[in-house]
This record gives C-alpha cells, structure tokens and sequence, in this order.
C-alpha cells in the first residue's frame, strides 16, 4: 500500500504537482485500483515516520506497489479501517451543459479542468436534456453564462427544467458554479426566477436576477468547516481562508436546514476598480476578470457578500449538489499559474465527493 498525502500548509502542497498526481489516481480509480481516503486526521507508521505520524482528512492510500516518480508516496502495510476510510469512485460518466447561452470562457475552463485531471465527459446541449440525455450521466455539470442563470431557461424551456428535475429526484449529482449555481435555487412565487430556476433547493439568492448589483474581483472566503470533504487539501486548520475569482455569482440565503454552507465570502480583495499589483501568472481568467466593465468595489462587497455563504451543498429527492457562488475553474487569482491553481480542488473535492 502507498500512502499519499495532499495536505496543504501554507501555500505549499506536499505533492510537487497536484494535477499530475490526481489524475494519476482518477486513472487508477477507472481502472479499478482500490484508492481510499481518509475522513478524518489519522494517525499512522510508514516507511517515512515509522514510529508514527498524523495524516489529514483527505490523505490517500492506493493499493498499489510502485508510483510515477512525480507522486511523493510513503510506503505501509496497515489494514483500512472502514471507520476512517472510504473508497473513492468516479462518475462513470459525466456531462458538462454547452447548450444555448452557456458562455465559453466559463465552459472552456472546465473543458481544460478535464482534460488536465483526465477525467472523461460528454458535452450535453439543451436539446440533449430535452430529449432525455441526462438519465445515461452519473453528475452533470454547469458551469457558469452570461446572465444570472436565467439565460438557460431559454434553451431549455419548460421540459428541460423538468428534466433536470427528474434526474435530481432519481439520484442524479449536479454541481454548479456562477450561472450553474443559481439555476437550481428557489424563487419567491410568482416571480420571473419561479419559472426560469430549477427551484430544487431550499436557497435563494438575496437579490433574485439582479446580479450586476456586485461585479468581478478577487476576493477571500472562509472555509466553513474542518475536515470538509470539499476542502480536503485545501487547507488544515479549526479556520481557514482562501482567494478565489468571484464573477456576479448568486449571493446565497439558506431557507431550510437542508443546506449546508461550505464557505463565506470574508474579505473583498481586488478588482478592474482596484487593481492588485501583483501578476496574473498567466492565468487569463484572472485578467478577463480585472477588465470586466462591471467591477466589484469594496463598499459592494461589504453591502451585499460579506459573511454571507459562497458555497453549499444541498439535497432534492435522491439527489445531491454542490453550488459555487465564485468560479473555483478559473483557478487562483495569485501565487500560480492556471493549471497549478489549488482552488481546483474544490472541483476535484466536490467530483469525489458526489460520486463516494
């Protein structure tokens, strides 16, 4: 067995590249290879700490015996407690909406995420889920458009909507970011949101359609919860903060306790308005994001986001979901290039989690 740990300290990773090692693992995973994951801190003698070491939630084990020379393993003979174990699973086939008003420079971001994680995916269009598609989809993904969600009742019209519906109720996993995240939010009756959101989950936004009331920025948010299988690798710690690139996402209000906040936004950072002097690391999310003609401000921040939720999960029917206000595929705002970016993993994070 080969214990591989992705905890994060700091700004530092224990792997040396994150990607290259994850989609080592989603590789072996289809393959059938026993992968687990530990869900909570375990304490553990390997061939690097023989005489004991605490690993945390989120560390990997991999029944195998040799690893690619870029994964960092430590080697150990130790049976799997189921208590603080689980196998890890991939969807055994998922899909990405391209349908009518979807926005490539939020679609292509996913499509690049993929391919960089070697994950398989289908792209599906609003003709597609009309037609009954997504009944052959284990997690359906939609990334973020052009409006407030609202954009895609165009494309998928009524039978659409209770299309999604349908797979939700008969188990189906979404997860959503921007546009994706707002489309399956609850709408006061007898508004324009009621027909145009999935109304499937017991959230709203606080300011229904109106999202240019915020803008684009960087901005930071707290990590909700310890050992959260959202924020494995992420961070370790009672507390913790992370920078992502927020673009007009809903601003959640919990209307039931069957949502579970992850995150809050905690502090606006930087926008087109206030630029950081910083470089963008080649990263052209992040520069698309500071030319945006709308631009997030300090005072919009503090009156509309602050310690308010930017990510959940929530249930309908069988279903399960996981919606990001900010845009975690655009990657980190700071300190890495695109394809290095740890907010990555909250993608990563939510894939495993749906499908465990």
């Amino acid at each position: 067995m080969k214990l591989i740990s992705v905890e994060r300290l700091g700004v530092i990773n224990r792997q040396a590249s994150l990607p290259r090692t994850l989609s080592w693992i989603n590789r072996k995973i289809r393959r059938g290879t026993a992968i687990y994951q530990s869900t909570r801190d375990v304490r553990l003698a390997t061939s690097a700490f023989p005489e004991g070491h605490t690993y945390p939630a989120g560390t990997l084990l991999a029944d195998v015996n040799e690893v690619p020379e870029y994964v960092y393993a430590e080697s150990m003979e130790a049976p799997v407690d189921s208590t603080s174990w689980r196998r890890m699973r991939l969807p055994v086939k998922m899909a990405i909406y391209n349908g009518l008003n979807a926005a490539p420079f939020c679609f292509d971001p996913y499509k690049a995420f993929c391919e960089l994680y070697d994950l398989p995916y289908r792209e599906v269009t609003d003709k597609d889920i009309r037609d009954g598609a997504l009944s052959e989809f284990d997690l359906f993904i939609v990334p973020g458009g052009p409006d407030a969600g609202e954009s895609y009742y165009a494309g998928l019209g009524e039978k659409g909507m209770l299309a999604i519906r349908a797979y939700l109720e008969s188990g189906g996993k979404y997860l959503g970011s921007c546009a994706g995240a707002y489309l399956p939010l609850t709408a006061k009756p007898g508004t324009p949101e009621a027909r145009m959101w999935l109304n499937a989950v017991e959230a709203t936004d606080t300011s229904a359609l109106d999202y240019w009331r915020t803008g684009t920025g960087f901005v930071r948010i707290r990590l909700s919860e310890s050992g959260s299988p959202y924020t494995y690798g992420l961070a370790y710690g009672s507390a913790s903060s992370h920078d992502v690139i927020y673009w007009e996402g809903p601003v959640f209000e919990t209307l039931g306790e069957g949502v579970k906040v992850i995150a809050t936004y905690e502090e606006f950072l930087f926008s087109g308005a206030e630029p950081p002097k910083w470089e963008m690391h080649n990263n052209s999310c992040a520069k698309d994001a500071l030319a945006w003609t709308n631009p997030l401000t300090a005072e919009r921040f503090a009156n509309f986001m602050k310690h308010k939720p930017a990510a959940i999960e929530a249930h309908y029917g069988k279903g399960k979901l996981v919606l990001y206000s900010f845009h975690p595929e655009f990657g980190t705002p700071n300190l890495a290039a695109w394809k290095d970016s740890v907010t990555h993993l909250f993608i990563m994070n939510g894939i495993y989690e749906l499908c465990s």
